[in-house]
């Protein structure tokens, strides 16, 4: 069986792939074990904002955040570390 903790860790190089390097702040923010063969687990991370032109960095006296915080919900198989589904939050 592979913990929680082995699962996370097994996302974290799966995104990396998946969404590209630029990723960072990789976070685990909720656990829900409601069946005995999968962890259902929302896992959050930082992109760049390609939203703003690089060179904004102040409007109406704010900063812009240069980052976008992302959520997805990941469905991992508990007995071998397999990601089943990843799901927008």
């Amino acid at each position: 069986m592979v913990s929680v903790k082995e699962s996370v860790e097994r996302i974290k190089g799966e995104f990396l792939d998946l969404f590209g390097p630029d990723l960072t702040d990789v976070r685990l923010e909720e656990i829900n074990e409601s069946n005995a063969n999968e962890y259902y687990l929302t896992v959050s991370f930082l992109v760049p904002n390609k939203n703003i032109p690089s060179t904004a960095t102040l409007t109406f006296g704010a900063m812009i955040n240069p980052y976008i915080r992302e959520y997805k919900n990941v469905i991992v198989n508990k007995k071998n570390g397999d990601i089943i589904a990843i799901k927008i939050h």
